[in-house]
């Protein structure tokens, strides 16, 4: 499968290598990267070929974390009436994108990180703290 944020390769015998790819953006995580790493680690956990995983990022660094440029939007324009549905909305949409990080928890392979240079935000933040760059 292609994706648009993400370089999925063999890179052993039953080994696959996730790279982070926009490193022109230093791997920066817009809204396209939020779904295709749930979609990515769904299909990885169903590949019966597949016993590891490697992530890493492409370029000078592992991430500069949330793409505020492109994500921004993304939080402050929440739908609601009132307070209590704009806060009801917001925590729906922030626990979507809690999915990325929860995916690689629920994945049945090893997961291991290479980060390497800076990893920033949500590169090191997930779930009790174990986002990418912490486990």
């Amino acid at each position: 499968r292609n994706f648009e944020t993400l370089r999925v390769t063999p890179e052993r015998d039953r080994v696959l290598h996730v790279e982070l790819h926009r490193p022109e953006k230093r791997n920066a995580m817009n809204v396209a990267f939020w779904r295709e790493m749930v979609e990515c680690f769904q299909d990885i956990s169903q590949d019966s070929s597949c016993r590891a995983v490697v992530i890493s990022g492409a370029g000078k660094i592992f991430t500069a974390g949330i793409d505020l440029v492109d994500m921004g939007s993304e939080f402050m324009t929440v739908e609601g009436d009132d307070v209590a549905r704009k806060a009801w909305n917001l925590r729906r949409k922030i626990c979507e994108y809690q999915e990325t990080f929860s995916v690689l928890e629920k994945c049945p392979k090893p997961v291991i990180v290479a980060v390497h240079g800076a990893c920033v935000g949500a590169g090191e933040l997930g779930p009790g703290g174990a986002g990418l760059g912490r486990g």
